[in-house]
């Protein structure tokens, strides 16, 4: 299957000579609804309604009792446009009357400029000043999560931290990720999350155990993912000569870092790169092949439609399903609807828009009974899906882990997004190797 580069999504600066310009999602004019039907999403105890016996809250923090206000926080400079897949959920949910009465307001996506105490100050003025109801989408590197807890603000999101995570499995988590926990602190295994790409780089090299390099960012997400992700590389077969979490955020020269990871496999080019660095794969892929490396090239951006020529080349996974589906085009048509002009961006508006979703199937389980606490409670237990396009993700059992882990695994060749390996969930899962610090 092929994904082709038509429309421009709706990005703001990432990378200002790679992404088109985009004005902030609240000063657009959104078009007129799809007519399509809407593919079904699933959460176990879903599509509740009010009843005579069942409990109705007028209001609490956020809600008024007719409108839910909620506001996103990130780095704009890695997630630019992240919101308006938030935006355009919420915006289907309002126009069909999806949640019996209720509406979703969503009032700014704070910028935490990829600053702990930025984040911190922010995550405080939209709590104590605006009186947000949920944090939906939190693409927070540096994520305030405790504060959130401590004050009963469910976040959904791409879960960066380990605030979404717990040892053991646990109902009493704030933080809810479309893909489960994904950086537990001291988790005892990991989720076959490099399975995919090993098959294929295996396959490529004719290696049992081809050598990989793992590079992330040198902040606390990145250290403390560092570890995990390439136990599971390990897991799955790759001879991991280096994992580091060393490049700083901001980068005015890449060769230093370049030749120690092209010399990392003994003096050699490993066989391939995992660059776990979400948009600075940009940068880092030209650094990488003006350097000559013609090995694999992996980025875990997912397919970015702005971006297919510039990383021509490289190989990605997307967290849901990207061939031909009623799901899928139903995301599209909402992005659209919201914001003419706007494709799906896999790091950014795409898990946004997962989490709008999920944190809607929540509130149609509780029903009118809206507070902070019974939608807490309703994502603690909640088995989330969009049926055809991504999931299932199970909670409780995603506080300590991906599950199960699920992905397809693309080729860019600079025009188009190619499968390589369809979507499909796994089971697997591989024990912390305590040699990988970070």
């Amino acid at each position: 299957m092929t994904l082709t580069t038509g429309s421009k999504a709706g990005l703001v600066g990432l990378l200002s000579t790679l992404l088109i310009a985009g004005a902030c999602s609240s000063g657009s004019k959104p078009a007129a609804p799809p007519a399509s039907t809407a593919p079904t999403s699933v959460s176990s105890g879903a599509g509740a309604t009010t009843s005579s016996s069942e409990v109705v809250v007028t209001s609490s923090r956020g809600f008024d009792g007719t409108t839910i206000k909620v506001a996103g926080i990130g780095g704009v400079s890695n997630f630019a446009g992240a919101e308006i897949g938030t935006e355009a959920r919420f915006k289907r949910a309002n126009d069909t009357n999806e949640l019996n009465g209720v509406k979703l307001q969503f009032v700014e996506f704070a910028d935490d400029k990829n600053d702990p105490a930025t984040a911190l100050s922010e995550a405080r003025r939209l709590v104590s000043q605006d009186g947000v109801f949920a944090i939906v989408p939190d693409m927070s590197a540096v994520n305030p999560g405790p504060y959130f807890a401590a004050q009963h603000v469910p976040f959904l999101g791409y879960a960066f931290d380990s605030t979404y995570c717990s040892p053991t499995v646990s109902t009493s988590l704030w933080g809810f990720g479309f893909d489960g926990c994904l950086v537990p602190a001291h988790p005892p295994t990991m989720p076959d999350d490099f399975g995919q790409i090993f098959q294929y780089v295996a396959k490529k090299t004719g290696k049992t155990n081809p050598s990989a390099v793992l590079m992330s960012n040198d902040n606390q997400s990145g250290k403390q993912g560092v570890p995990l992700l390439a136990s599971a590389a390990e897991g799955a077969g790759f001879n991991v000569v280096y994992a580091k979490g060393t490049l700083p955020m901001v980068v005015s020269d890449y060769t230093p870092y370049v030749q120690q990871w092209l010399s990392a496999d003994g003096g050699k080019a490993p066989d391939v790169l995992l660059c776990e660095l979400a948009i600075q794969c940009v940068p880092v892929w030209q650094a990488i092949k003006a350097a000559g490396f013609t090995g694999t090239f992996f980025v875990s951006l997912g397919p970015v439609t702005p971006l297919t020529k510039v990383l021509g080349g490289t190989v990605t996974a997307t967290f849901y399903d990207s061939q031909p589906n009623a799901a899928l085009t139903q995301m599209e048509a909402d992005l659209q609807a919201f914001k003419a002009g706007t494709a799906p961006v896999g790091y950014a508006n795409v898990p946004a828009y997962f989490a709008a979703d999920m944190f809607i199937q929540a509130l149609k389980k509780v029903g009118r009974n809206i507070t902070p606490e019974s939608v807490q409670k309703a994502l603690a237990t909640q088995s989330w899906q969009i049926q055809g396009l991504v999931g299932p993700v199970n909670y409780p059992a995603s506080t300590v882990g991906a599950s199960p882990a699920c992905s397809e695994l693309l080729t860019d060749d600079g025009t188009n997004y190619n499968v390589v390996t369809p979507y499909t969930c796994s089971d697997k899962t591989y024990p912390i190797d305590p040699k990988f610090t970070g």
